[in-house]
């Protein structure tokens, strides 16, 4: 009958202090890169936090110095509007105080309300112009002078300027001062170019037309005048806008 051999047994022996150390070990290594990388973390959270409260302050004194530039742009501009308006006023009032002073000079009623223009005289005149086929040809025009409230005392380009806005502005008063001695339509150049210029009018003829305006300086009454040309003679020149005599105490 077959041999039956003994279980064979192998044994060793277990250093379980060893073990148990280098297990410790292993725990405690664990637990300080676990601890190294929660302080990690915090670190970087702290670093995120600082960042994004330094971006905060940042954007908040970018936004004050930004307020602060517009709060200054606006109070600039308040001020420079409030300037404006205040010495827009001054010059209105300069402008009336001079235009009742120049009516009461020339004895002008009212003198408050009075516009300052005065028709000096109206000259029916030949014209020679080139027509359409660039020949000369022959038209009669008229010149009127006409006073205005200003006098020499201002500056050529102050008076073309007030004498501008009192008779070509786009307003009803600057219609009716024409209208009052029979100016119906105003072009400001030529009669040669107004009457080829078919796209400002083709019906020219129709209208007394104010052309070609000139200033000029008359140094023996004291002011400017403004000299035209127009296409038909004046209507009957209402007697305020006739020129009188200088009152007696502006005449001495």
């Amino acid at each position: 009958m077959p041999v039956v051999l003994p279980p064979v047994f192998w044994s060793f022996t277990v250093d379980e202090t060893c073990d148990h150390k280098e297990y410790t070990d292993l725990l405690q290594k664990i637990a300080q890169a676990e601890q190294a990388g929660l302080n990690m973390k915090y670190q970087a959270d702290q670093a995120i936090a600082k960042e994004r409260s330094a971006a905060l302050s940042r954007i908040r004194a970018s936004e004050n110095a930004a307020q602060q530039k517009v709060s200054a742009m606006e109070q600039a501009l308040t001020d420079e509007r409030k300037a404006r308006i205040y010495q827009q006023e001054l010059n209105e009032n300069l402008l009336r105080i001079s235009k009742e002073r120049a009516n009461a000079d020339r004895n002008l009623r009212p003198k408050k309300s009075h516009s300052g223009y005065v028709v000096i005289s109206s000259t029916e005149k030949t014209h020679r112009y080139k027509n359409g086929n660039r020949n000369w040809a022959v038209t009669t025009l008229w010149e009127t002078v006409l006073q205005i409230p200003y006098s020499v005392d201002f500056t050529e380009d102050q008076a073309r300027r007030q004498m501008s806005d009192d008779l070509f502005q786009d307003d009803p008063l600057s219609y009716f001062l024409l209208e009052k001695i029979g100016i119906t339509a105003v072009y400001g150049k030529e009669y040669a170019e107004m009457i080829g210029d078919k796209r400002w009018c083709a019906d020219h003829d129709s209208f007394n037309v104010m052309l070609d305006w000139r200033l000029r300086a008359n140094h023996r009454t004291g002011y400017w005048e403004v000299l035209f040309f127009h296409t038909k003679p004046l209507g009957i020149v209402p007697p305020d806008m006739r020129a009188r005599e200088r009152s007696f105490s502006e005449a001495r």
